[in-house]
Formats: C-alpha cells, sequence, structure tokens
C-alpha cells in the first residue's frame, strides 16, 4: 500500500524523455574526458572518482524519476525543514575546509547540505504558489512570507561562508516569485533598492569577498596571488582559438598553471583543448538541456508542474552561465561548480536528483488534476 502511495507503477519508465537523460550522459561523459586531461591523461584521481560516485548515485536518480509527484508535493515542507535542519547541524558540527564550514561528514562522505536547499525550496515554493491558484498576477502580499524563507536560507548559507550559493538561493526563490506572476513593478523596485543600498552591503561582506571583487574588476591587482586564477584561465581559453590545442594538448593545464583545475576552472581546460567550437556545442548542450522542460511547461496548466520544471531547469542553466562567466572573467570567481562538469560528490548527486525530478515531472500526464 505504501509503495503505491510513494511509486508510479513501473511502465512510467517508457514515458521519460529520453533525449534529455541522453544529453545529461553527454554531458557527464564530456566532463569525464575533461577530468581524466586535467589529470595529464590518468584516470586518477578526478574521473575515476567522479564516475564512481555517478554510478553509486544512479539507482537514487531513478528512485526518484519512480516517485509519485503528489507524493513530492505532500512532503514539501517535510523536505525544507530537513534541510534546514542540515544547515543548522553544518554551522554547529560542520567539517570545515578552506576558511568555511559547510559539509557534514557521513560516512566518509562530505555532504554540502547547501546544494539540496535549492531543490527544497523550491519544491516548498511551487506548493505555495499552487495552493494559490496563481493564474495571472501575485501580490506584494503573499510573495513577502516565500520571500522571507528565501532570504533566511541565504543568510545561513551566506555565513558558512558560502556566498555563490547564498545568492544562488535568493536568486531562484525570486524566480520562482518572478514565474508565479508577480507585476514586473516589484522585481524592478527591489533591484533599484539594492542598487541603492549596495554601498551598505559592501560593509559587510568578508574582506576576501571584497577582495575578490576589486580582482574581478581588475585581476593586475595582485597577478601572482589572488588575481592569477582569473589570469590563466583567460591565457588558457584564448590559446584554444576556433579549433583549440587538442586533446591532452592544453599547455595550461598540463603544466599546472591553472589552479583549480578540476572544479572552478573546467570550463577553461575544455575549451583550451577544443577550442570556439567545442565551447559552442557545449553550451549548446546545456541551453537544449535547459530548454526541454521550459518549452514542456506551455503545455501544462497546474502550476506546481510548471514552477518546477522552469526553475529547477533554469537553476542547472544559472550555474552554468556562472560558471564560464567566471572563467572568462565576466563575473567574480564565486565557487559555483560546472554541472555534471566539475569534480564533487554533492554537487553531482542534487543535479542528478533535479533531473531526475524534471523527468519525473516531464513524463505525468494532466488529464486529472494531480495536486490540491
Amino acid at each position: 500500500m505504501l509503495s503505491k502511495i510513494m511509486f508510479k507503477e513501473f511502465k512510467s519508465i517508457f514515458n521519460l524523455n529520453w533525449i534529455y537523460f541522453f544529453i545529461l550522459l553527454i554531458i557527464f561523459w564530456i566532463g569525464e574526458i575533461n577530468l581524466y586531461s586535467a589529470a595529464g591523461g590518468s584516470l586518477d584521481p578526478w574521473a575515476l572518482n567522479q564516475l564512481t560516485r555517478f554510478l553509486f548515485f544512479l539507482p537514487l536518480f531513478f528512485l526518484v524519476i519512480m516517485l509519485e509527484p503528489k507524493f513530492i508535493f505532500n512532503f514539501a515542507e517535510v523536505f525544507l525543514i530537513l534541510v534546514l535542519i542540515g544547515l543548522i547541524t553544518t554551522l554547529i558540527f560542520g567539517y570545515t575546509g578552506m576558511g568555511a564550514t559547510r559539509w557534514i561528514r557521513i560516512a566518509g562522505f562530505n555532504l554540502q547540505v547547501s546544494e539540496f536547499t535549492k531543490i527544497a525550496l523550491v519544491i516548498f515554493m511551487a506548493k505555495y504558489f499552487h495552493k494559490l491558484n496563481a493564474e495571472k498576477t501575485i501580490g506584494l502580499i503573499k510573495s513577502i512570507f516565500p520571500l522571507i524563507v528565501s532570504i533566511i536560507f541565504f543568510i545561513l548559507v551566506a555565513i558558512q561562508p558560502d556566498l555563490g550559493t547564498a545568492v544562488i538561493i535568493l536568486a531562484l526563490g525570486l524566480v520562482v516569485i518572478f514565474y508565479a506572476g508577480i507585476k514586473l513593478i516589484y522585481p524592478l523596485l527591489s533591484l533599484g533598492v539594492i542598487l541603492l543600498i549596495s554601498p551598505i552591503l559592501w560593509t559587510f561582506l568578508k574582506p576576501y569577498q571584497q577582495n575578490r571583487i576589486q580582482i574581478f574588476l581588475n585581476p593586475d591587482l595582485d597577478p601572482l596571488g589572488k588575481g592569477y586564477h582569473i589570469i590563466q584561465s583567460k591565457i588558457a581559453i584564448g590559446s584554444g582559438g576556433l579549433k583549440g590545442n587538442g586533446f591532452l594538448e592544453g599547455s595550461q593545464s598540463s603544466l599546472d598553471f591553472l589552479p583549480e583545475k578540476e572544479t572552478d576552472f573546467v570550463f577553461a581546460i575544455f575549451s583550451e583543448q577544443f577550442g570556439f567550437t567545442g565551447s559552442i556545442l557545449l553550451i549548446s548542450l546545456f541551453f537544449i538541456m535547459f530548454l526541454i522542460p521550459v518549452l514542456k511547461t506551455y503545455k501544462l496548466t497546474q502550476v506546481f508542474n510548471k514552477i518546477i520544471l522552469f526553475v529547477l531547469s533554469f537553476k542547472i542553466f544559472f550555474e552554468f552561465l556562472i560558471n564560464i562567466s567566471m572563467t572568462i572573467g565576466i563575473l567574480p570567481v564565486v565557487g559555483v561548480a560546472l554541472p555534471f562538469m566539475s569534480y564533487g560528490g554533492s554537487s553531482l548527486l542534487s543535479n542528478l536528483i533535479i533531473c531526475a525530478l524534471l523527468l519525473n515531472f516531464m513524463s505525468i500526464s494532466e488529464n486529472k488534476r494531480m495536486f490540491s
């Protein structure tokens, strides 16, 4: 009985959008090739570990695909409370690395709870606006509660400190509010207020965060220190030219000029080897991956479905844009991973769960109202 409440019938697996699934596999495989090249043509340590994690996470990936959407809807608040407890636990008992307390050690695995906060927040807010039966516009008053919730989670993550992830969490909350139907004037007024108080906000940033912004504006302020990452990344991307230097032929990567090449700067390695042509192909894959769920929303009527598909798809594409913008110097280096390509277990797991949710919600029929 419980299994019928929690899981769909097995035959529903045949209704999946397999094109989306194969694009996911292609991007992950490109990431594996990239990590292999980052290690100088060796599976150890990054490519093999990442592949092992991927295979280990696959059962959970298909488990999420088979969950009943109504079960996810009913337990939205529970998911949010769990990540809230996880974030508080991280601040008190978390593992500290590189000056930040962002992880909880579980069975030898460092879990970054903030990655899963993005998912739980979107699901919770999707349910909130669904219950309002949002069809046209949402008033400012009705948007205050989800905005406060978003700000609370923003603060909990920002004090770890992890400003990059915190900003994404707040951005996702704002995107949900905007997509649910709030009048355009309110986001524009909010942006204006943020710009006006930005000098005050600057004083609340930690010195290293202020330094990142200053280096972003002018990397030559510290070319052998904080600006070194951006300068070397630009050199790597520029040296790739139109067609790239070829697989395993990137000098910045193979000679270890490029720091954090397995995490923040994997795009620079890829672009150095495969050039502008390869970069455009990769960007196209991510863009198609974003469009498939978004185009599905135009055929849907239920608010919960529409928000889940649009905002979670936007989350992956948004992080992709932030990461490549960091590597080419358009944005400061804020430690945002490139989905399915950067080395890291928590990022990989959370993005697999998101893709599983997208595949799940794209496959359901709207012949009857599923959520109430």
